[in-house]
């Protein structure tokens, strides 16, 4: 549990410097609608790889018996987890406030390049938010939780 909240604010910062600016350079250049259009699916991706990591997570403790089931699912909260931190290190480049000195502008290169960024990314993210409870229920749906349950041992 320590390493996954240090790794939710270690990772991104340590990213932020290192990978964030790489990131948006190349969406810039290389993705449909440019930085402004990846922010889009950034901030679309955030809440439904979240809601996919809780129901890995879940999953994987509410299996009783060990085995390849319980570590595909255990493999796929890793992989969101890791997936989620690599974009919040790049969400991070786009906050326009701070790290200026006195008399120059705050925020980052690429906030300054793109300076509605993580305005875009923000509403795309509240736009998710609603989209991941309807994954929620079409999931809920699908797979019902008393069929989901394991049966009972003898």
């Amino acid at each position: 549990m320590v390493g996954l909240i240090l790794g939710l604010f270690v990772v991104p910062g340590v990213g932020k410097g290192q990978w964030g600016p790489e990131v948006w350079r190349w969406a810039g250049t290389s993705w449909p609608g440019g930085a402004y259009g990846f922010a889009v699916a950034v901030g679309l991706a955030v809440p439904l790889l979240a809601v996919v990591f809780l129901l890995c997570v879940s999953k994987a403790v509410e299996l009783w018996e060990p085995g390849l089931r319980r570590f595909t699912w255990g493999v796929g909260a890793v992989v969101c987890i890791v997936v989620l931190e690599v974009l919040f290190g790049a969400i991070l480049e786009t906050w326009p406030f701070g790290g200026g000195r006195r008399g120059s502008p705050g925020g980052t290169d690429t906030s300054r390049r793109y300076p509605a960024l993580w305005v875009t990314g923000l509403a795309a993210t509240l736009v998710g938010v609603p989209l991941a409870k309807l994954f929620i229920r079409v999931y809920d749906r699908l797979f019902p939780p008393h069929a989901r349950s394991e049966p009972s041992r003898p």
